[in-house]
């Protein structure tokens, strides 16, 4: 082995080693990393908006707090309503558990009588459930107040990251072109541009079909009068950030209400079929046409980054994968020894077919 490939092997073998200890770093410091790669995606979804509202003279103390104001508004007021519609379905637990009950009681003597399994005599289902709501209450009370305070704190920490990265956005391009050294085509800003436009056109194009899917669902829950018809859709609107996943997930609560609530299995099965062709003709129509080849990452590559960042942030990983692919790979196109990685994630244009 020449002296030349030996080096070129240690050099791949370290650049290796350091993703994986950065990967490390970012699922132990996921409480501080979360908060500021959220507030990144929100500036640079908005920073279109700062450089609109500059063209037109707008002054640069009222831009600031004009749009911070304003989407740190529309995130709490997301809380708000979230937590109305839970207290909702909260209040009506034990008409649910009723319900359940209804439904799951010819199920287990089914069971008890074709396959033999006997659940004994003294087992009630109500029972069984309310115990096992006193016990989730008793067991989660703690991690509630825990998950409460450490969302306070995040929310806090997202707002400090977002002000001040859109704070700067206004000044990206000189800040860029200094770091680059000041060159007359930076290839830093190119980049960054490129990214900029590639995730704003997903996270717009993905708002907007979440809003579309869940208006529609909560069309088809209020035409079959299934209730909490407005949670529902913004459940799905919410959980079709999630790639893949997110619309499967989104139609089973809904399906799961019509389910405890109706005595006839047509209404839940029709209930079924049409939040499922609609969760299909978005998900599987729809949204490729609309966002197209702009991302140029193939499907294995989005699949595998949303069981990767869900592993590694949970929840927020999964909504975020997506970003933070594109990301991924502009940084692997720039590494000529990773660049076979970037198109391996790639997905091929049009032309090139």
């Amino acid at each position: 082995m020449s002296e030349n490939n030996l080096d070129n092997t240690i050099k791949n073998i370290l650049i290796v080693f350091l993703l994986v200890m950065i990967f490390y770093l970012m699922s132990i410091l996921s409480t501080i990393l979360i908060p500021l790669f959220l507030a990144l995606l929100f500036a640079i979804v908005f920073q279109p908006l700062i450089s609109f509202l500059k063209r037109i003279k707008t002054p640069q103390w009222v831009i600031l707090p004009l749009i911070s104001t304003f989407s740190l508004f529309i995130l709490f007021l997301f809380y708000l309503i979230i937590g109305e519609m839970y207290m909702e379905i909260a209040e009506e637990k034990v008409y649910l558990i009723q319900r359940l009950e209804l439904k799951l009681s010819p199920i287990l003597h089914w069971f008890s009588v074709n396959i033999g399994f006997e659940f004994g005599e003294d087992f009630s289902i109500k029972e069984f459930l309310l115990t096992l709501d006193k016990d989730m209450i008793s067991n989660t009370a703690g991690g509630l107040a825990n998950a409460v305070g450490s969302f306070t704190g995040s929310f806090l920490m997202f707002s400090l990251y977002y002000v001040v990265l859109l704070a700067g956005m206004s000044k990206y391009k000189r800040y860029l072109n200094y770091v680059s050294g000041e060159n007359e085509t930076s290839q830093l800003l190119l980049s960054y541009e490129q990214v900029q436009r590639a995730i704003f056109s997903y996270i717009i194009i993905k708002t907007i079909v979440s809003i579309f899917t869940g208006c529609l669902i909560y069309l088809i829950c209020t035409l079959f009068d299934v209730n909490f018809a407005l949670f529902w859709g913004f459940l799905a609107f919410a959980l079709n950030f999630i790639p893949s996943i997110g619309s499967i997930a989104a139609t089973i609560p809904p399906v799961a209400m019509a389910f405890i609530q109706f005595d006839s299995l047509n209404t839940v099965f029709f209930v079924l079929l049409f939040i499922s062709l609609v969760q299909f003709a978005v998900g599987s129509l729809i949204e490729p046409k609309i966002m197209g080849n702009r991302l140029r990452l193939n499907t294995l590559t989005v699949i595998f980054g949303l069981v990767f960042w869900g592993f590694i942030w949970g929840v927020p990983g999964m909504i975020m994968s997506v970003p933070m692919l594109v990301f991924l790979k502009l940084i692997f196109e720039h590494i000529p020894s990773l660049k076979i990685v970037a198109r391996v994630m790639g997905s091929p244009s049009k032309q090139n077919i």
